[in-house]
């Protein structure tokens, strides 16, 4: 990101101005393969935006949960607004707006969330080696997204791009935050980072529940996903509630319900993007696709989560639209030939 002109950019969250400190921040720049740079804090060595506070950041470990919160984690852009909005209306036992933005813990403010009735859902980017030690220690239900690293690439890069935050703006192409995105020189160090820390946790700690919340199949059938969620919270299945929460919680409503309390630069809303899966193919070109596959291979070849989205699997995808297509072609030209052969011997 080229620095910014001056501070004065603005943040705010549910319509309050955020108080932001980046004088205690260990800055570091990531330049890309054109020489355009994105500025991150580094905090024990995990790359994170400016925007948080280092003390608030400092007291996460520490974070006092309750044996009923529900903490649920995912890389950035992987639909956990999405998932908070759902997760809490399943709560509140109502398909109505939550009347504020989700409660993060690397920026709520954390007497705000102490303040909160229970159960609450406590959110966080944050890899699940760094939450709050009483996530373990109370064996918290644990929610994780997850969405295909493609598409997240692709919605990451258009949340920075040609965007003015107070700490810079970045107008480098997408191919080449493709590569810093590959690196994990990005938010959080990368997805890859973050799932194989996840998948360390788990394992170490088999008796935390968890339901793996995936973006695609969300999207498929989100009342199937809402279902889901509702069962693994303990509740008694209220399938009109959750067809309520689904069509509540839809892309094209909750980015116009959810303005009012999201978070903002310069009052723009600027989160909620298209809410869609395979954008990533008006993104990649053949040889990205490959590089990125690559990286893939290296990074995942072994991981509980590598099948989700392995390159053998979008080919078997593509290969089944393929061979549709094919049939139906096939199937056309059989009954044309037919009903010419017909006509003919009348004639």
């Amino acid at each position: 990101m080229a620095d910014a002109k001056g501070e004065e950019v603005a943040f705010s969250v549910s319509g309050k101005t955020l108080d932001v400190d980046y004088s205690r921040q260990h800055k570091v720049k990531v330049t890309d393969r054109s020489g355009q740079t994105l500025t991150y804090q580094l905090f024990q060595g995990v790359h994170y935006v400016p925007l948080f506070k280092v003390e608030v950041l400092q007291q996460i470990k520490g974070f006092n949960m309750r044996p009923d919160d529900i903490y649920f984690t995912g890389y950035p852009r992987t639909g956990t607004n999405w998932t908070f909005e759902m997760t809490s209306m399943l709560l509140n036992g109502k398909a109505e707006t939550i009347q504020r933005d989700k409660d993060q813990l690397e920026l709520s403010p954390h007497a705000e969330l102490a303040q909160l009735p229970s159960p609450r859902v406590i959110n966080s980017h944050m890899k699940l080696s760094d939450s709050p030690d009483d996530v373990t220690a109370l064996k918290c239900k644990v929610i994780y997204t997850m969405r295909d690293p493609k598409d997240v690439v692709v919605s990451l890069y258009k949340l920075y791009y040609n965007r003015v935050f107070p700490f810079g703006t970045y107008n480098g192409h997408f191919e080449d935050f493709l590569h810093l995105f590959m690196d994990g020189t990005v938010d959080n160090n990368g997805i890859f980072e973050h799932w194989r820390d996840a998948e360390k946790y788990f394992t170490h700690h088999p008796d935390i529940p968890v339901h793996f919340q995936s973006y695609e199949d969300a999207i498929k059938d989100p009342v199937r996903a809402v279902q889901a969620l509702s069962d693994f919270l303990g509740l008694h299945r209220n399938d009109y509630l959750c067809r309520s929460i689904a069509e509540k919680c839809s892309f094209s409503r909750m980015k116009i319900d959810k303005e009012p309390f999201s978070i903002k630069v310069d009052g723009e809303h600027f989160l909620y993007r298209k809410g869609v899966v395979g954008d990533w193919k008006n993104w990649f070109n053949d040889q990205m696709l490959e590089d990125y596959y690559k990286v893939y291979e290296e990074k995942m070849a072994g991981s509980r989560f590598y099948d989700a989205y392995a390159k053998s699997k979008t080919n078997t995808s593509d290969l089944s639209v393929y061979f549709f297509v094919c049939s139906i072609f096939i199937f056309t030209y059989i009954v044309i030939f037919g009903l010419y052969a017909t006509i003919c011997i009348y004639l």
